[in-house]
């Protein structure tokens, strides 16, 4: 029958000491099963286990049998740690030997003469649970092979470890068992994320993030862990622990980012080279231009005021792009409150310059002027000079008449939006989903680092927790800045 298909992949024993009953079954409901080993005695069933103890998956038995009857042979399968269903078929009815029974942990009972129909049901019920353990144990044979994963009671006491948990801790099985997991705590881990942690789970909440643990030798390591409640019939029994070893991808992330800033360091000095070059030659000009009209006694006083007030203003602009590009690469770690057009302004100061001396027009069309903002005004800066920069460098590389860079600040509901555009020609699309990747650049002489937009995407995304997009127009390219209120 359909209903009992599934029954093809167990192996049963089947223990029944008359010989006739034993056959007559057999030849009903043998075929409904992958394999059955039949035993007319408990000794006969004891060794035939032992033999096949990875094989057998069921055991149907008789009671009343020779050599060894089938509550001592039961007593003895237990004794010997076998959790095998077992199904008593019998019809004996001595109350006091049945409750022995039923504490022996037997799946069900069977009255005599055997109905093949019921039994076949009744292994069909015992297949669901055995099916689930099955489930069960292949799940914690792969846990304990290759996932880090511990379990923990209500008090945080660790009841369990896997083996990759041993291994990348330095601990045995044996060293966690009994402890918490406090013995990894490593100074790099703020207690707020502790607090955190237990918080997220004691509301029944499960909680994921990364930890930096230390080893038993001394050195650290980090994973990024889920963490969850166990419940069993609505009550929390305990905790567990799913984790992934990052050490080396955290490791290289910090590589990276030590280039990134490097690089962000190299093309800093560059553009100041190019924002003070201007300044300082009208200085140099300035300067010579007084002496000169010193020298010949021609110096009048308002020519004078006026020509210092010029110097004045480019030691001004000299001294604000100090402060600009020191901004740029310091870690910026505690939020502001800032006009949104104040930082446009400074942004577009970085490139202002090279801009006019490019021919490159700026056009800025602030519809949240007066917008207040409250995140990291200078990764705000930051980002939005490397999109200037490639905007800028993209024009002059393209030599495009009439280059111009389009800023459109916006707000709604939710969001502040910053747009970034300009009419170099675009990005073809067939890399432009490569953009943001880490050393991939467009130039073709290749002199720069590749870092500028994933430098750009980092701060957005990580430390603005906003978006950064881009689009190809008719003409250019588009990046939009998205800043939750």
């Amino acid at each position: 029958m359909e209903k009992f298909k599934r029954l093809k992949s167990i192996t049963v024993l089947y223990v029944e000491d008359s010989k006739f009953l034993a056959k007559a079954t057999l030849r009903v409901v043998e075929n409904y099963f992958n394999k059955v080993y039949v035993a007319y005695n408990g000794q006969e069933a004891l060794e035939l286990l032992q033999k096949h103890k990875n094989e057998i998956d069921i055991i149907i038995t008789d009671l009343i049998m020779p050599v060894l009857d089938g509550i001592e042979m039961i007593e003895l399968i237990r004794k010997d740690g076998y959790s095998i269903p077992i199904i008593i078929t019998t019809g004996y009815d001595d109350a006091l030997a049945l409750e022995k029974i039923i504490e022996l942990s037997i799946e069900g009972f069977l009255s005599k003469p055997i109905d093949t129909v019921k039994l076949l049901e009744r292994v069909n019920k015992v297949v669901d649970s055995l099916f689930v353990k099955r489930e069960l144990a292949t799940k914690k044979e792969m846990i304990d092979k290759d996932i880090i994963y511990s379990e923990t009671d209500e008090n945080g006491i660790i009841t369990y470890v896997s083996k990759p948990f041993e291994k990348i801790s330095g601990y045995t099985k044996e060293e966690f068992i009994g402890k918490t997991h406090s013995i990894l705590k490593d100074k790099n881990t703020s207690a707020s994320l502790y607090t955190d942690m237990w918080n997220t789970l004691k509301s029944s909440r499960q909680w994921q993030g990364e930890l930096t643990n230390r080893r038993k030798d001394g050195s650290s390591y980090t994973i990024n862990s889920i963490m969850s409640p166990i419940y069993f019939r609505d009550k929390l029994i305990g905790y567990s622990a799913a984790c992934i070893d990052i050490t080396e991808l955290k490791n290289k992330s910090r590589e990276l980012e030590v280039k990134s800033k490097l690089a962000a360091m190299g093309e800093m000095i560059s553009m100041i080279a190019h924002q003070w070059r201007q300044p300082i030659t009208s200085i140099g000009m300035i300067s010579s231009n007084l002496q000169l009209d010193l020298m010949m006694d021609e110096l009048k006083k308002d020519v004078l005021e006026e020509n210092l007030n010029k110097i004045d203003q480019h030691v001004k602009y000299l001294s604000k792009t100090i402060d600009i590009f020191r901004d740029f690469l310091k870690e910026t770690k505690h939020k502001e409150e800032f006009m949104m057009k104040e930082s446009i302004e400074e942004a577009v100061l970085a490139i202002k310059e090279q801009c006019a001396n490019n021919n490159i027009t700026i056009n800025i069309d602030n519809k949240c002027a007066n917008f207040k903002m409250n995140t990291f005004k200078d990764g705000l800066i930051q980002a939005m000079i490397n999109i200037l920069t490639n905007a800028k460098e993209a024009l002059i590389r393209n030599q495009v008449v009439e280059a111009k860079i389009n800023i459109l600040c916006y707000e709604d509901s939710k969001s502040v939006y910053i747009t970034i555009s300009d009419n170099a020609g675009g990005i073809s699309e067939e890399i432009l989903h490569n953009i943001f990747t880490p050393y991939f650049s467009t130039k073709v002489d290749k002199n720069g680092a590749g870092l500028g937009l994933y430098i750009t995407k980092t701060i957005v995304e990580e430390t603005l927790d906003g978006v950064l997009s881009l689009k190809n127009l008719e003409d250019g390219v588009e990046f939009t800045i998205e800043l939750l209120k």
